[in-house]
């Protein structure tokens, strides 16, 4: 996952921290790209044939399979190639740690094709196919340790990791949770305070994770799957997306949709799936649909 977390636990002890920090620790040594033994980097070099792996992985793919299906592909876990020959093939906080691509594997893979055995605790992927846990494994391990809380005597729980958020129970400011949006904008730019009562916050965006290409040239994270290429920038193209959801992994696979198909098509989709979007465009204009001001508590620009 590669990120920045902040966890903050109500009516919890302080053992919740070290819970907290324990499973996203063991989270990032089974879904890191980087790790050559991870469960994600053995699967991906398996290439079809059947891997073990731990119960969360599985629930990963589970996920990615899931997300690909609800965005209609726009959100596609399998575009390593594409973004490795970009340039980012080394973790950011490791330069030591580089993600080698199995020989045979595709510019796009099929997630769709997986094969999971849960009696076996095995998964096979096609041939050809590499998946990258990248910003959904976030938003899944947000949802994953913020339950766990809950579950072990936490009264309410909020998990920010790498800006995909879930909030669950009683929270602070009369039983919310304040979540700051928009901190990858300009530096002196507002930033959108929210208050949540429950729920997930996925958020993606362009102006974060950016490098020059081998050919010299600006990349970044987040790709067209049609086309294997960096998407857009430029005052016409949205840099920053944020989406209310009941979870934040289906918070960030629709905030990746949301910046793949822009405002014009992304917005009444998620409204029609009762999802709260706003996108932020290079002009700094931005967009909301009706569903993002029903889930809000009550927002504030501090």
């Amino acid at each position: 996952m590669g990120s920045n977390v902040v966890v903050e636990v109500a009516g919890g002890a302080v053992g919740h921290l070290s819970l907290a920090r324990d499973r996203l620790a063991f989270l990032e040594a089974r879904w890191s790209r980087f790790r050559p033994h991870s469960d994600i980097s053995r699967l991906n070099a398996a290439q079809g044939e059947a891997t073990v792996v731990d119960g969360s992985t599985i629930a990963l793919l589970e996920a990615m399979v899931h997300g690909f299906t609800l965005t209609d592909g726009s959100f596609d876990p399998t575009l390593l190639v594409p973004i490795v020959r970009l340039g980012y093939a080394a973790s950011v906080h490791d330069p030591a740690a580089v993600t080698e691509l199995p020989q045979g594997v595709q510019q796009r893979g099929f997630v769709r094709g997986l094969v999971v055995d849960a009696n076996e605790q095995t998964v096979r992927l096609p041939p050809g196919t590499a998946v990258d846990a990248g910003a959904i494994g976030k938003g899944l391990a947000a949802d994953i340790v913020a339950e766990l809380l809950i579950d072990n005597g936490a009264s309410g729980a909020m998990v920010n990791v790498g800006g995909d958020v879930r909030v669950i129970g009683e929270g602070p400011f009369d039983g919310a949770w304040r979540v700051a949006v928009d901190a990858a904008l300009q530096p002196d730019a507002d930033v959108m305070v929210l208050e949540l009562r429950s729920g997930g916050l996925g958020s993606s965006g362009t102006l974060r994770r950016s490098w020059l290409s081998p050919d010299g040239l600006p990349a970044h994270h987040l790709l067209d799957p049609a086309s294997g290429h960096p998407l857009p920038g430029g005052f016409e193209a949205p840099v920053h997306a944020t989406v209310l959801a009941d979870s934040a992994m289906h918070a960030e696979v629709h905030a990746t949709m949301a910046m793949v198909r822009g405002a014009s098509s992304a917005l009444p989709r998620l409204q029609l799936d009762g999802l709260g979007g706003r996108l932020v465009y290079g002009s700094g204009q931005s967009y909301t649909n009706a569903a993002w001001d029903l889930r809000l508590g009550q927002s504030t620009i501090d």
